[in-house]
């Protein structure tokens, strides 16, 4: 079949929810009833999308109907044009200011956050913000399926496929190194050029294996011809989290050197000093949907973030990209 624009000009935002609707229930005949419809009616509809794309998006047999490889990337980017026109209706029945939506990590949360927001000049830019920080995978997806305006964070590329990461517009902003931490009070604070080999004697708290963050200090234990530690706990959570079980306990951490700043102004968390360990430091970038990257409250956002890195970075031992 070939794609036919004068039939996908005719097609409706129902059409689009309609994918949605199928992954969720994988019926036709439950479709047909939460929309209100017969099942001919919802048999219809999917013929249209069909033909209008010009690919099977779904795939109809006694045991139900499931989407295809094509329909489940249909529903994708149905899912973030749905969500824009969500988001549309919201802001017109609302009173002004216009809301943007971030999606960050919590180390961004600390201070390269209210530093770009400082920038922007909150009481001037007409804007209100909601701001959700959570693991990276989960608010690359939120980018992607509308959720969030924009994501200011790592980006984890590997794990999209080349036609979602195509979607995105990302701006790099700041590197920022990995750094091992340990209260103040730790046998191993204050001391001046730890080999790596000391480290493993000491338990430690970590983050989950698949993360960035760990597996950039299993490769520099590696690089120094060592096994990486084995944790003694081992979380999925923030840096704050790990940050404060190190505080509390003879445990080191390792967390982004932007968090410990963010976290240890009181002197009770300090980085462990291991010249030889040496750690890829984490870039935070701005990422937008590529059709939403022009946006004037987007645009000034980016913009306020780029300002925040420039003067920050240079004085904080950041690396500015920008």
């Amino acid at each position: 079949m070939l794609a036919s624009q004068i039939h996908i000009d005719r097609l409706r935002l129902r059409h689009l929810r309609l994918l949605e609707l199928i992954d969720r229930h994988q019926s036709l005949r439950a479709v047909a009833e939460t929309l209100n419809l017969t099942q001919p009616a919802v048999s219809q509809m999917v013929k249209d999308l069909e033909f209008a794309f010009g690919i099977a998006l779904v795939d109809r047999s006694v045991k139900g109907a499931l989407l295809t490889d094509a329909g489940r990337h249909a529903l994708q980017r149905a899912r973030t044009g749905l969500a824009t026109f969500d988001h549309l209706a919201d802001e017109l029945l609302a009173e002004p200011p216009t809301l943007i939506r971030i999606g960050t990590n919590p180390a961004v949360t600390y201070q390269l956050l209210p530093e770009a927001l400082r920038e922007l000049g909150l009481a001037q830019s007409g804007l209100r913000f909601t701001v959700v920080a959570g693991m990276v995978d989960d608010m690359m997806r939120g980018l992607l399926d509308g959720r969030f305006d924009c994501y200011v964070g790592r980006a984890t590329w590997d794990h999209l496929p080349q036609s979602m990461a195509e979607l995105i517009t990302a701006t790099p902003l700041i590197e920022t190194e990995l750094t091992l931490a340990c209260s103040a009070d730790h046998p191993l604070a204050g001391r001046e050029a730890i080999d790596p080999a000391d480290l493993l004697d000491w338990p430690w708290v970590l983050p989950a294996p698949d993360t960035n963050n760990r597996m950039s200090l299993e490769a520099g234990f590696r690089n120094c011809g060592l096994t990486p530690p084995r944790p003694t706990v081992e979380m999925s959570a923030d840096p704050n989290a790990l940050m404060a079980l190190a505080l509390r306990g003879e445990v080191l951490t390792c967390v982004p050197r932007m968090a410990l700043r963010g976290f240890g102004s009181s002197g009770l968390l300090v980085p462990v000093n291991v010249p030889r360990l040496r750690l890829l430091p984490v870039l935070t970038s701005f990422l937008t949907l590529a059709e939403n990257d022009s946006l004037p409250p987007l645009r000034m956002l980016k913009e306020a973030f780029v300002r925040a890195v420039r003067q920050a970075g240079a004085t904080r031992n950041q690396l500015p990209l920008v």
